[in-house]
């Protein structure tokens, strides 16, 4: 086939295809160009040979420059399936590590007569060089760690692996943090300022001895891990699977477990990465979705010059395994029981008067009700919890349940009903002011005693169960049965939506009303320490009413006495009762006495309202052991 077949396919003049041919088209429709080029494409490769192998014919070939330390299988299969679909091929260019002139790569560009160049390393002298040596101005798409001045850039910041790797690790309560990084490898630098910058934004002190660096194809490496778990870590970030399997293999010889004494997230889901066991959880860029963005870019500049954003973003994607538990040490086994809610959180000015309209500053939806919020609360200050619930088989249900999985919460006892919906709550929070919610129950209506007679194996050697009565009565008075019958604690806060039995109050050890709860259990003109005291004398056990600003009442056999709240200015306070409730099982549960944990409660309750949402605004336990000297002050002044 030649030119003149390729017009006559076409339907077009053979001027017209030669113009298409020389990249001299921009006169030419959208239409006719494509039309062309597809007849071209469909003989890219023998019966067009003769055409391509022209000084002035098109090569249909893109090239990949790339640094060998950031090849990845999945990124060059990608970019070579989606480029073969538009009749292109790949040409792999390799940046040699000692010569950053690219004098060879540029003359090899040069001689394939190369359409259109994907650019991929770190270093800035590599790129700096390239920019000089692309006299031809080649259309060109730069992957690279941060956006590159006046080129098309899609920003691959292999820092974030690191980042995503040890806020995952942080999460699960860890504070002691290992980093292994690949001596030899071009982003180390990236990955250790990754870690760093999670260590800094969770209030982590920076430690140098947690980080060591050696080679990741070097046989030896029981002397430096040995040297690192001298530290005392309890878990580990290593950069790549090599690495993570070298750490496997150290910590299998000392007979130390995955992930019980020692959590491990590694920065690479490859072939190895995927035979290690138990399965690693694993942090990496998307190298499919990155293919796929930098094919279609460099398609948009070579066959249409597109206009494009100067700056596209990947971010990185998590692989969960079995390698990521909370710190052994500081487990205590907690159950929550609650319902399960996908929140819409709206911030206002005030509350809307009937008839009124008003225009929220911000909205935004996340997970929520007392069951996830206080399973997470709990998670996060370094609880074992088991959740117990229901969801809807939707994508709200499914949200939600990935959510308390990446705070390591046990998912065990959740339902997924395909019937019906997961519950929804429209919460509006005033500024300053305490929030209202419009609750749908969904999911949350149909768990009953036969689901929770299923769960409770869970309740067997737990410490404490948190119950909140928004569920059904029925459901309310098994829960409470159960874990009296298998000597487990229970904390109950009651709800304004319904009523608990009399008869079930003295089976309750910790009773958390609000106010409003309170009067609602006690009404009257009392004062709180008289509905308190009034309270006590019928179920016997711990009370204590939380009054948001104005802190807390305890009423018990051994105290009367108010708390204070700690000193933090309120912007959210929709998840602060149940932070509170959270973290005062936490600190029960690790031998404080009563007085002590309220005061821990407090704190974690106080910098929950520091931040809009509710698990998002819980703090971490590294984050709260910083107020530690606050909070043995305030259990100092109490007096108790």
């Amino acid at each position: 086939m030649n030119i003149r077949d390729i017009a006559a396919a076409a339907n077009v003049s053979v001027s017209t295809v030669s113009k298409v041919l020389n990249q001299k088209d921009r006169d030419i429709s959208e239409a006719t160009r494509e039309r062309v080029l597809a007849v071209i494409k469909e003989y890219n490769y023998t019966p067009y040979s003769n055409i391509r192998e022209t000084q002035a014919g098109k090569s249909f070939t893109v090239a990949l420059v790339i640094h060998p330390s950031l090849i990845k299988r999945k990124l060059i299969t990608t970019l070579e399936q989606h480029l073969a679909v538009s009749g292109y091929s790949l040409l792999l260019c390799t940046l040699d590590t000692s010569d950053f002139s690219m004098a060879r790569q540029l003359n090899v560009l040069r001689s394939k007569r190369v359409e259109g160049i994907i650019f991929h390393a770190i270093d800035e002298r590599y790129i700096e060089a390239f920019n000089k040596g692309n006299s031809s101005g080649i259309p060109t798409v730069f992957l690279n760690q941060e956006p590159v001045t006046n080129k098309i850039s899609i920003r691959c910041d292999y820092s974030s692996i690191a980042y995503a790797a040890v806020k995952l690790l942080i999460n699960h309560g860890h504070s002691r943090i290992g980093c292994v990084l690949d001596s030899a490898s071009d982003n180390s630098g990236a990955a250790k300022d990754g870690y760093l910058r999670a260590l800094f934004e969770n209030s982590l002190p920076r430690d140098d001895t947690l980080v060591i660096s050696c080679k990741s194809d070097a046989h030896n490496t029981h002397a430096t891990y040995e040297q690192l778990f001298e530290q005392d870590i309890t878990a580990l970030f290593c950069q790549n699977a090599v690495l993570a399997a070298s750490a496997y293999t150290f910590l299998h010889e000392m007979n130390i477990s995955i992930p019980d004494e020692v959590s491990i997230v590694c920065g690479e889901s490859n072939e190895l990465a995927q035979i290690l066991y138990p399965p690693v959880t694993s942090v990496e860029l998307p190298y499919d979705t990155l293919g796929r963005l930098a094919t279609r870019t460099i398609l948009d500049l070579i066959e249409t010059h597109a206009e494009l954003p100067r700056s596209l973003t990947v971010e990185p994607v998590i692989h969960k395994g079995d390698s990521l538990a909370l710190p052994g040490a500081s487990r205590t086994k907690i159950a929550v029981i609650g319902n399960m809610n996908m929140d819409t959180i709206i911030s206002t000015d005030k509350i809307p008067s009937p008839g009124e309209l008003i225009i929220s500053n911000n909205i935004f939806s996340t997970p929520g009700g007392k069951g996830i919020n206080q399973a997470i609360g709990a998670g996060k200050l370094g609880g074992f919890v088991y959740a117990i619930g229901r969801l809807g088989d939707d994508s709200e249900g499914h949200i939600i349940s990935d959510t308390l999985s990446s705070y390591n919460i046990k998912t065990e006892g959740i339902y997924i009903d395909n019937s019906t919906s997961t519950g929804k709550a429209f919460i509006t929070v005033p500024d300053g002011s305490n929030s209202c919610v419009i609750s749908y129950p969904g999911a949350n209506a149909f768990f009953d005693v036969e689901q929770l007679n299923k769960c409770t194996h869970l309740l067997t050697n737990t410490d404490y169960c948190l119950i909140s009565t928004e569920l059904s009565p029925e459901v309310v008075a098994y829960a409470i049965k159960r874990c009296k019958k298998l000597n487990v604690k229970i904390f109950l806060k009651p709800a304004t939506t319904s009523k608990i039995e009399r008869t079930l109050l003295s089976k309750i050890d910790y009773l958390v009303p609000n106010e409003t709860e309170l009067e609602q259990l006690v009404p009257g003109p009392e004062t709180i320490p008289e509905k308190a005291e009034e309270l006590f004398k019928l179920c016997k056990n711990t009370i204590i009413v939380t009054m948001g600003a104005k802190g807390c009442y305890l009423k018990s056999s051994e105290y009367s006495h108010f708390f204070p709240a700690a000193p933090f200015s309120p912007v959210d306070t929709t998840g602060a009762a149940n932070c509170f409730i959270s973290a005062l099982a936490v600190s029960l549960g690790e031998g404080n006495d009563l007085p002590y944990s309220i005061c821990f409660a407090a704190y974690a309750a106080g910098l929950s309202v520091t931040q809009q949402g509710t698990q998002l605004s819980f703090p971490s336990r590294a984050q709260l052991d910083i107020y530690q000297d606050d909070i043995h002050a305030m259990y100092v002044e109490s007096g108790l």
